[in-house]
């Protein structure tokens, strides 16, 4: 038995590890490593049981291959020429476009799969897809018309306020704004150093119980509310006039926009204090002089996303809550050196209007990426450039993706399926091919992905492979399968500006050796010094410098966000909905639970004994006046399907919404025991009906439901 440093790829978090490994050369065990300076011995239930996925009954050992009804094994070489083969074909009769790459969540779990499949579709040439444009497409929307101001925000740790609204880290153990290593232990320690907290969500979430100030709104009224604390800064003179004066156009159309949205307004549609929420903008704005807004999936799945993140993030501006000159940037890089950057904003690019739309509905591209929610009609709407092979690396979009049956529908008209994927999913039940990666303990890694989107210290891991893949498998990194599948194509693979070898696969440390290769530290002390994660203090500090006397402005309310605005106020608010008379009397959301991460973890241990299901859960005075008891079996109904439901009382939502946790159920169209499986959401969804405009994403969040005795 030995033990060894690693850290988990579960999500973002990527919590330092200490792994047990028997004499056997298996992973016997897992526990936090208290020696980590970041996770400081926190690990979340779901990683601790990781190991248990390395051997368990559902995971895949082999390359698969549909014959039929069913999958038999074939050799890993085989199944890459018989899909690059199909790839070819399907290049030469419709194009490269006819091509889907899809990364989900799942490549967390290595940054090599995260970095090798967008590598793949861009030499290929096909459509890029990710979860990123069905649950936070908004944050790309906004950071290309509002602008951005490269210095950053105030770091969370380093402010007297923050405002959080739709987002829950203490469970998610995510957010892009908080550090969530050790989360709880962030934040007291941010709150015993005086930290205020705003916190906007439905329900009393887990983060909302630390509020200074809760705004238990109605979902899908979060423009209402930020709109609202716009009005009440703008109106008080609470915003930082000079920043405003330097840095910002539109502050008086804004100004005139918001004007309706008065406290008492907002409070009547929204379902707030009117007095909570000027006292919320006082204290964020006036008492408040450092600290920012950080918003979650809540905002962004709900009814009116675009305009709800753009007006959260103006509250940021126009109280000019950034990095000034002077001051040091908390993180000056580690994997990815920071320039020093000027004082100054970056105008909006609006590069989603230069990029072609999609040939369905007009969606555009964000990012270089394609509207996830108009995938199922890219696949099922005949002519050019429809979508016929579909290549996926770490998700689970047949039961992710809202609309089940369409989306299982389009999956099954495919001509290729292909999914990069270590477990059996509802997905992998419709693909041609199953490709199944090492995963966790059996590669090297870096926390980069972590640098990349929240770590706030200089701070960084590396870790080995510890262990071997189970005996008489075959299994392929996902850097090895887009190498291979370029090789066969005749392309070269362009790794962070390099050009692969392709005679010779690459290495993960290679490609990893590729991604550090600008490091502030150099990839082989990193293999030395950081095996059980480490701050490196002695980094210089990276300081922002005055303004250039180049830099842009923030547009605060362009005319598509003006006419948002305006469609907004002239919406039915969702108070007025909230009538048992009406056909859907309720508000449905999703919520995360510590037992399982999207559609992941659901066979863990603790997830089979306390969470096999995903329960109903409204106010009990909302289950009261239904009649429906705790444990009671009821059906939850939408305008696009019905699914069955075991009420659980939880006097922490609001009355008139209810909830439940996504990512549950079966493939669409089989008899699923709900005791066993659980009801997946998504089959409440429509795709194509209640979608923002823009990018087509559908109302995933506020989504209007009743519920009946079954």
């Amino acid at each position: 038995m030995r033990v060894e440093k690693s850290f988990c790829r579960l999500c973002l978090g990527m919590c330092g590890l200490d792994v047990t490994i028997d004499d056997e050369g298996r992973v016997a065990g897992v526990r936090g490593d208290h020696e980590n300076p970041a996770s400081q011995g926190y690990a979340c239930v779901k990683g601790l049981e990781v190991h248990t996925a390395l051997y368990g009954e559902s995971r895949i050992m082999k390359p698969l291959k549909r014959v039929g009804d069913s999958h038999v094994e074939i050799p890993l070489e085989q199944a890459l020429d018989e899909i690059a083969a199909k790839m070819k074909m399907i290049i030469a009769e419709d194009g490269p476009q006819s091509l889907g790459f899809f990364r989900g969540t799942g490549t967390f779990g290595s940054n090599v799969a995260i970095f090798s499949w967008p590598n793949l579709a861009e030499v290929v040439g096909g459509q890029k897809f990710s979860t990123m444009t069905i649950d936070q497409s908004a944050k790309w929307v906004v950071k290309d018309r509002l602008g951005t101001w490269p210095a950053g925000k105030h770091p969370f740790m380093e402010s007297d306020v923050f405002l959080l609204a739709g987002t829950n880290p203490l469970v998610s153990v995510y957010c892009w704004d908080m550090p969530v290593q050790n989360p709880m232990k962030k934040l007291k320690e941010a709150r015993a150093n005086g930290l205020k907290l705003i916190v906007i969500d439905p329900r009393r979430t887990e983060m909302a119980e630390f509020a200074d100030i809760h705004l238990q709104l109605y979902p899908g009224e979060d423009a209402a509310v930020a709109a609202g604390l716009i009005h009440v800064i703008l109106a008080n003179g609470w915003e930082d006039a000079k920043f405003c004066a330097d840095h910002v156009d539109g502050l008086e159309r804004l100004r005139a926009e918001v004007a309706p949205f008065t406290p008492e307004y907002v409070a009547s549609r929204a379902g707030i204090a009117a007095d909570d929420l000027v006292a919320a903008a006082r204290m964020f704005a006036h008492e408040g002089k450092r600290g920012s807004v950080g918003t979650g999936t809540g905002v962004d799945m709900a009814r009116f996303p675009n305009l709800a993140e753009q007006l959260y993030e103006t509250i940021g501006v126009i109280c000019g809550r950034f990095a000034r000159e002077g001051e040091a940037l908390p993180n000056p890089g580690v994997l990815i050196p920071r320039q020093p950057p000027h004082a100054e904003p970056v105008s909006p690019a609006r590069d989603f209007e230069k990029m072609p739309k999609s040939r369905v509905r007009g969606a555009v591209r964000l990012m270089g990426e394609s509207a996830t929610p108009t995938l199922a009609e890219e696949i099922l709407t005949p002519g050019k450039g429809r979508v016929r092979g579909l290549l996926i690396s770490g998700a689970n979009p047949a039961s992710a993706i809202p609309d089940s049956r369409k989306v299982v529908e389009a999956f099954r008209a495919l001509d290729l399926l292909v999914v990069i994927e270590p477990f059996s999913t509802e997905t992998t039940r419709l693909a041609d091919y199953v490709l199944p990666p090492k995963i966790l303990f059996e590669h090297a890694d870096l926390t980069f992905g972590l640098e990349a989107n929240s770590m706030q210290m200089p701070y960084t891991q590396y870790t080995d492979a510890l262990v071997d893949p189970p005996a008489g498998s075959e299994m392929a990194d996902e850097g090895y399968i887009a190498w291979a599948l370029a090789k066969r194509l005749g392309l070269t693979l362009n790794y962070f500006g390099t050009d692969l070898d392709m005679e010779t696969p690459p290495t993960d440390d290679y490609l990893l050796s590729l991604l550090a290769a600008n490091a502030n530290i150099p990839f082989d002390q990193i293999k030395r010094e950081a095996i059980g994660g480490r701050i490196f203090d002695e980094l210089p500090e990276v300081r922002v410098l005055p303004p250039s006397g180049n830099g842009g402005k923030f547009e605060v309310m362009a005319d598509d966000v003006c006419a948002e605005m305006r469609a907004f106020a002239t919406s039915q608010p969702v108070s007025e909905t909230l009538d048992q008379a009406s056909e859907f009397p309720l508000q449905m959301i999703s919520r995360r639970i510590r037992e399982v991460s999207n559609t992941s973890c659901r066979d863990l241990p603790t997830a089979r004994k306390r969470a096999a299901y995903n329960p109903l859960c409204a106010h009990p005075d909302e289950f009261a006046a239904l009649g429906i008891g705790d444990g009671d079996e009821c059906w939850v109904t939408s305008d696009n399907g019905r699914i069955p439901a075991i009420a659980e009382g939880d006097a922490t939502l609001k009355r008139g919404v209810v909830s439940m946790t996504h990512g549950y159920g079966g493939l669409v169209g089989e008899d699923i025991d709900y005791k066993e499986r659980g009801s997946s959401i998504s089959l409440l969804v429509s795709l194509d009906r209640d979608c923002e405009p823009l990018q087509a994403m559908p109302r995933m969040s506020g989504v209007p439901v009743r519920v009946e005795a079954r």
